[in-house]
């Protein structure tokens, strides 16, 4: 959506040379709209009420999110139309998901409260302080403990879980536990078949 905004606004650089005072007036626009957007995804968060609250996730910010699954309140994002959920997952309470550089969440995921995932950091070792980053994508059947921190391009795999607190570096193998700062092995789990989301929703949360 406005990721598209943002691509036409650079195709048509040459409004610089041609017609510069357009051309700050298009780039302030798509400024403000971009952000304008991203702080109504974070106000619909603090929306009390499951069904009203991921009609405007899918119908308004376009996030891919089945209604066999859910995201309770109080979560916040960066580009929330980059974020695929697969069926039958719950997403905490009051997590971060900067999808910039896309989030992929498979069937059966269970995230806890307070997750942070990242796809976008700075490059301590870049003389400009630049960006770097990739998708972060969560398999089928994993489960991420509360508070736990996921940086860019880490692929946690099928049937992992992550222990509370950890801080995720690097991809996670499938069907082992890790936890700690940074994650490392702590066992293996066995391979599990169950199906979320097929309790009541709980009330105001």
């Amino acid at each position: 959506m406005y990721d598209a905004i943002y691509e036409i606004k650079y195709r048509a650089r040459r409004l610089i040379d041609t017609h510069p005072r357009l051309y700050r007036v298009l780039e302030k626009g798509w400024y403000v709209a971009f952000w304008s957007m991203i702080y109504a995804a974070n106000l619909t968060g603090k929306i009390p009420f499951h069904h009203l609250r991921d009609f405007l996730y899918r119908t308004v910010f376009h996030i891919g999110l089945p209604k066999s699954s859910t995201i309770y309140g109080g979560c916040t994002f960066f580009s929330p139309w980059k974020m695929q959920v697969g069926e039958h997952s719950i997403l905490g309470d009051h997590g971060f998901f900067d999808a910039r550089e896309k989030i992929r969440i498979g069937n059966n995921v269970n995230i806890g409260k307070e997750v942070r995932i990242y796809t976008l950091e700075h490059d301590i070792l870049s003389p400009t302080f630049s960006e770097k980053g990739g998708q972060v994508t969560l398999e089928d059947w994993v489960y991420i403990g509360s508070r736990v921190t996921i940086l860019p391009q880490v692929t946690i795999g099928e049937g992992a879980v992550v222990a509370s607190g950890a801080v995720v570096t690097r991809d996670v193998p499938p069907w082992v536990m890790v936890g700690g700062v940074p994650a490392r092995y702590i066992r293996d789990r066995p391979k599990v078949d169950y199906t979320l989301g097929e309790f009541a929703k709980i009330l105001f949360q």
